[in-house]
This record gives structure tokens, C-alpha cells and sequence, in this order.
């Protein structure tokens, strides 16, 4: 029997459904929209003028649509410049942001800002009843916006989600709890969301390669946090590396090829991240840098779930280099903290049996769906909330997802059809 296996991120999420729950449950499905069918054109001005490929900038600004409060998409039909921002071997944010100003914009058009916004992020693997893998992820933050993007002139076509409030100061309202505005106020430039693929959080091609990125905490003097990887190949920061999976990658393990060649570099330099990863084939992984590598971990390296919660708790216990074996301390915890202590306090061991005895290794989309919104982050960290919801079946190459914590309406994505 297939195991369900987890990744948790800052905050901790506590599941549990009864036979009972999954019946009532059932019979309240919402109804599923597709997002091809949905979307009212922002009338903002664009200043497409000021890029440098003004009609491929016009064609994908003039596309936006806005869906609903806080949620909008785009096609994104100007070629990125990835080659060249490989080349560039680029390894501070600052360098690799003013690069890609210059690559993509006229003068007007530059707008560098750090917005670096602390994330959660928590996420799963699991099958559903065909036998077809599931990668459930949600962008656990402050409940702002989305931004889907259709990517269809940068190699693969592929959808992304991203979070503008990471992309530009433009889109960084102080006001996030009272509607989206900023987006859609009549007389923003939209010119900046020709930066919104480096906001990528998750995403699939059309080959059903298909990811998420999670939070890491950063400790001061910890080495590799924030990540910086130097071992003398060809850096590329992990914004852009979102984008070249999606663009040129097929599989987990193109992608670890891809990964193998490159040193990473983390474009958030207030935190780390790593992803989990999963194909058509049925093939998944986890991706996580430790102490200068590349570590892979597949099924037969993962017990099943990571948790950790609190500033408090030492580096070494984030990462999966140390997840539980057995439910058991891993043998190089640092000497100087006691894990069994912190287990208890954190109740550790009862949050993995409960994942594993109540939650099911097989479950349809919409039950993994609900897996996801059960465990939102506004349930333990208050002012706070899961920005989507959202499960990749990369098989049928498609995507369910919710936002906000409300499953009374559920939107879908069909890469076969909407990425034509």
C-alpha cells in the first residue's frame, strides 16, 4: 500500500477525517469552475512602451483578467530572457534583478524593490484512485493576491502561481485584509507583472512536471542559510530556476540533472526554501540543499512527514536531512538540545500518527483538496491565512485549487486545453 507522505512548513497542520465526515463531505462538493471560461479585463493603463518588446508586452498586459477579489490571470506572452540570465551567473538578488530590469525594460520601466515577505508553505503526495500521483501544496502567507499566469512563449507552456505582492512595491499594499485594489484601481501601471513569473510559487507544464517551494527558516551564522551554494559551476537563483523547470524540464529527474549542473542561490535572502517535485510518471522527490549540496530525497528515503514550528527550535531539526527515522531522534541532532524534550513539547509523535492513521494514502482531488483547506493556516497563526490551495494531477495535467480557505468555490485548470 502507497504511504501519504508530508511536507509542513512553519505552521504546523493537524488533520483528521471519520468515514462520516468524508460521506457529508462528499455530498457538499462545490461546484467546480474552469478558470478558461471566467475573467473581466482590467482597464489600467499598461505603459507597454516601456518595454523592450512593447508588442509582445501589450499582447500579454492587455490579457489580464480579473476573476474575482484577489485573484486574477494572465497569459504571458513575451519571451523571458533565461539563457542570458544563466549566462550571467548571477549571485546576489541585486545583480539579478537589475539584470533582468535591464533585459526586459526601457529606463521607465525600472522599479527595483526588495519585498521580501516571510512565508509558511505545506504540502503532499499522495495517489488518488487510479493510481495517478497528487501533489497537494498550499501558499500558506497574508491572504493577498494571485496571479495565474498561462506561460506559453518561454519554452514548455506551463502555469504558474504567483503572488504580486512579491513581485513589485507597486503591488505591496499595506491594506491586505480589505480587498485586492491595487490591481485593479483604473491607474496603476501593469507594466511590473512582466516581472510576476519571479514571484513563482508553484506551478506544472504541459508534460505534467509539476512543483512546489517551501519555506526554510535562516539562522544567523548558520552555514548554507540563506541558501548560496559556491562550488564553482554556473549559479542560478531560484526565482529563475522556477521558471527553467517548467520551461525545459519533462521529469523529477531532468530535473535533478538540471539542478546537478547549476549552483543554486536563493532569491529571498530573508529565508530559505526547498521543493517537492513530481511528474507523469508517477515519479516524485524532494529537493533540498544542505551544507552546499543537492540532496534528493525519494519514497524510500522519507518516513512520511516533517514538522516544525517556532524560531526556537535549531537549524538542523528544519531539515530533511534530519526528518524522523522511525519516529526516532535522528542521530546528529546537536548535542546541546534535547529532541525528545521538544517532541514532546511540540507533540511531534502524536501529530504523526494522527496524519498517518486517519488521513488516506488514496484519495480522490477534491479530498486532497480538502486535506489542504482543513489544515489552513489561519487555524494557528492568527491575522494570517493560506493565500491557495491548490492539487496538481500530473497525469491528467490538470489543477484544482481554492483560495483564501474557501471551499465553497473551487476553480480548475486544464493544462491539455487552456494552454492551447
Amino acid at each position: 500500500m502507497k504511504k501519504l507522505f508530508v511536507l509542513f512548513a512553519v505552521a504546523p497542520l493537524v488533520f483528521g477525517c471519520s468515514d462520516s465526515d468524508e460521506q457529508v463531505q462528499e455530498s457538499t462538493s462545490p461546484q467546480v469552475l474552469r478558470v478558461s471560461t471566467l475573467g473581466e479585463k482590467v482597464s489600467n493603463p499598461t505603459n507597454s512602451g516601456w518595454c523592450k518588446d512593447s508588442v509582445a508586452a501589450e499582447a500579454t498586459l492587455s490579457s489580464v483578467r480579473r476573476i474575482s477579489d484577489r485573484f486574477y490571470k494572465m497569459d504571458y506572452l513575451t519571451e523571458l530572457p533565461l539563457d542570458q540570465l544563466v549566462d550571467g551567473n548571477y549571485r546576489t538578488r541585486d545583480a539579478f534583478e537589475t539584470a533582468f530590469d535591464t533585459l526586459m525594460f526601457h529606463p521607465q520601466g525600472y522599479e527595483y524593490a526588495k519585498v521580501d515577505k516571510g512565508t509558511a508553505c505545506s504540502g503532499f503526495v499522495c495517489w488518488n484512485e487510479k493510481g495517478e500521483i497528487l501533489l497537494g501544496r498550499n501558499f500558506d502567507g497574508d491572504g493577498g493576491p494571485l496571479m495565474l499566469i498561462h506561460n506559453k512563449a518561454n519554452g514548455f507552456k506551463f502555469v504558474q502561481f504567483t503572488d504580486p505582492h512579491y513581485n513589485s512595491v507597486q503591488f505591496n499594499s499595506s491594506d491586505r485584509e480589505h480587498g485586492d485594489g491595487i490591481l485593479s484601481d483604473g491607474k496603476t501601471s501593469l507594466h511590473r507583472l512582466l516581472r510576476e513569473p519571479l514571484a513563482t510559487m508553484d506551478g506544472m507544464n504541459e508534460y505534467g512536471l509539476c512543483f512546489g517551494a517551501y519555506q526554510l527558516p535562516s539562522f544567523d551564522n548558520h552555514p548554507g542559510t540563506p541558501l548560496a551554494q559556491n562550488t564553482g559551476k554556473k549559479a542560478i537563483v531560484s526565482s529563475l530556476m522556477h521558471n527553467l523547470i517548467l520551461a525545459r524540464c519533462k521529469t523529477v529527474k531532468e530535473v535533478e540533472a538540471l539542478l546537478k549542473a547549476h549552483d543554486m542561490v536563493n532569491i529571498m535572502e530573508s529565508l530559505n526554501v526547498h521543493w517537492m517535485m513530481a511528474d507523469a510518471t508517477g515519479d516524485w522527490a524532494l529537493f533540498e540543499y544542505w551544507k552546499d549540496e543537492l540532496h534528493v530525497y525519494r519514497e524510500a528515503d522519507l518516513i512520511g512527514l516533517s514538522v516544525y514550528v517556532g524560531t526556537d527550535v535549531p537549524y538542523e531539526w528544519y531539515s530533511i536531512e534530519n526528518y524522523y527515522r522511525s519516529l526516532e531522534p535522528y542521530s546528529t541532532y546537536p548535542k546541546q538540545y534535547v529532541a525528545d524534550d521538544w517532541q514532546i513539547k511540540m507533540s511531534a509523535k502524536k501529530r504523526v500518527g494522527h496524519m498517518m492513521n486517519f488521513y488516506k494514502p488514496t484519495m480522490s482531488e477534491m479530498e486532497a483538496l480538502r486535506c489542504l483547506q482543513e489544515g489552513r493556516y489561519d487555524l494557528e497563526v492568527p491575522h494570517h491565512m493560506t493565500n491557495w490551495s491548490c492539487i496538481y494531477n500530473p497525469a491528467q495535467k490538470t489543477v484544482i485549487f481554492a483560495l483564501r480557505n474557501d471551499m465553497s468555490q473551487v476553480y480548475k485548470v486544464d493544462l491539455k486545453e487552456d494552454l492551447k
